[in-house]
């Protein structure tokens, strides 16, 4: 599960060590500078959403969305205020 941008980042840099892959012909393959991908992998928050997706399409990674359970509904603010009128 990815939390975080190093989660990320960790995740893609085993997939392109695991398909031997070097950083130049990743970033090559993905359409990105290797300078990028160098950031990337370092866990950079503030990169460019589509180009993470090709990244993750030139790995041949799939990225799927999964709600979070919660813990219960969230209090109203409002309640201790109405309860008082």
């Amino acid at each position: 599960m990815l939390k975080t941008t190093q989660d990320v980042a960790t995740a893609v840099r085993h997939a392109r060590k695991q398909r031997g892959l070097t950083q130049a012909q990743l970033a090559q393959r993905a359409g990105v500078g290797r300078d990028w991908l160098v950031r990337l992998e370092k866990g950079n928050p503030r990169l460019e959403l589509s180009k993470v997706l090709d990244t993750f399409a030139a790995l041949g990674l799939s990225l799927s969305i999964e709600a979070m359970p919660t813990q219960g509904p969230e209090p109203d603010p409002f309640a201790a205020v109405f309860k008082a009128l």
